[in-house]
């Protein structure tokens, strides 16, 4: 994936969607052109083949800028679908410092897949590693909390509006946008 960040730079605000399971693994690619110094977003934990039940930490995993930047406002969009490779890149874009996650706490099922063969040919799939922000709090089973909680209503969907869309785009704008507006923009064609 080429990323290019075209005619963006003068715009107030970027949202992100990640209500949803990317299409495109983003998370350096747009990530290291909404930081301007390297930034850890992550921990890793992997087992520890010489001692079964045992882990071990990965080096923080880190961004790296890259010109050009993005200087405005990011919105990030979740909610509870958001699961693994959405998680993983909300968790990543998070580290700018303007860059807020609205939406709903997310499935907290990020990791990778490992697969295991049970008695009687049964298979399933397990997360063979540990996903943690670099403080080392949790993320599986936890989910990404977001910073300004917004779900849709039922009055919302009755009027076909996103009122996650909504909530970020209050943030981007601020509190002088009218809700007039903020509706209009929220509105798809």
């Amino acid at each position: 994936m080429e990323l290019t960040i075209g005619n963006i730079h003068d715009k107030k605000g970027l949202i992100v969607d990640l209500r949803n399971y990317p299409n495109s693994f983003m998370v350096y690619k747009l990530g290291q052109r909404l930081i301007t110094t390297s930034q850890p977003f992550a921990l890793v934990t992997s087992a520890d083949i010489n001692n079964p039940g045992a882990f071990i930490w990965s080096d923080p995993l880190v961004l790296e800028p890259n010109t050009p930047n993005y200087n405005g406002k990011v919105a990030i969009l979740v909610d509870e679908i958001s699961q693994s490779m959405a998680e993983f890149t909300a968790m990543a874009l998070r580290v700018r410092s303007t860059a807020m996650v609205v939406g709903s706490t997310t499935a907290g099922a990020d990791g990778n897949i490992s697969p295991i063969t049970l008695p009687g040919g049964l298979r399933t799939l397990i997360s063979g590693i540990g996903i943690y922000y670099p403080d080392k709090t949790p993320t599986q089973r936890v989910g990404i909390v977001p910073d300004i909680e917004a779900k849709p209503t039922i009055d919302g969907i009755r009027a076909g509006r996103d009122e996650v869309l909504e909530a970020a785009l209050r943030y981007i704008l601020g509190d002088a946008v009218t809700e007039g507006e903020i509706k209009r923009l929220a509105a798809w064609p």
